[in-house]
């Protein structure tokens, strides 16, 4: 029994690595990779790194910035880590994020999750959401909620579904004209879908299932 519970154990594990299992996840979507610095690292993707993610840079080169919760700007503080995102160009829109994330199902649905903060106090800050490749769903514009006494200080749950028309989809945020000014971004990610293993994960999972009846059968003749 000692074996078979070992065995056991270890088709588990190797189930769980197999590659076709795992679904889409986003790189550094809550953007904790960079060390942003307190007066604000701009430029995000034009002069400065944003890990994992790619960039519509401003015409100035100044958006996307990327601030942390400890700033001069006594802005935020992002409940979802230590910094996040900020795109648009001075309330004029023309910045955005974007990146391509592998590991879908053709034709099923997907959630993409986020959360937004305004800058200004008069309304909220516009974002389009879109996904340029690998799916049909079409962009849509979100509100950012009314910030606070300060910059970026209030912060809304946002999610979208989509459906995956490749195993590849690009997710893309891009801040808007509008008297909110400039959007806040953190805590980006994707839920939904199945875990369809590919076919050499179930020929992997089947030759463990196979040992494993083999090793129970010796354990009964014994």
């Amino acid at each position: 029994m000692k074996m078979v519970l070992r065995l056991l154990s270890l088709l588990c594990v190797v189930a769980l690595s197999i590659p076709g299992w795992a679904g889409p996840t986003v790189a550094n979507g809550s953007f904790e990779a960079d060390t942003f610095s307190s007066g604000g690292t701009l430029g995000l993707g034009c002069g400065n790194t944003l890990t994992g993610w790619q960039t519509q840079c401003s015409p100035d080169q100044v958006y996307p910035w990327g601030l942390p919760n400890s700033n001069v700007y006594n802005a935020g503080p992002t409940p979802y880590g230590n910094q996040w995102v900020i795109v648009g160009d001075y309330g004029q829109g023309g910045s955005g994020i974007f990146q391509t994330i592998a590991g879908f199902n053709v034709n099923q649905t997907y959630t993409l999750n986020f959360s937004l903060a305004s800058e200004d106090p008069g309304a909220g800050a516009l974002i389009l959401v879109s996904f340029p490749t690998g799916s049909s769903t079409g962009s849509q514009i979100f509100a950012a909620p009314l910030r606070g006494a300060n910059y970026w200080d209030t912060w809304g749950s946002y999610s979208y579904n989509f459906v995956a028309t490749a195993t590849s989809v690009t997710i893309r945020f891009d801040g808007l004209a509008g008297s909110g000014f400039d959007p806040g971004i953190d805590n980006v990610f994707i839920t939904g879908g199945s875990s369809v293993p590919e076919p050499t994960s179930l020929f992997l999972l089947g030759t463990g299932v196979l040992g494993l009846a083999g090793a129970v059968r010796r354990k009964i003749n014994l």
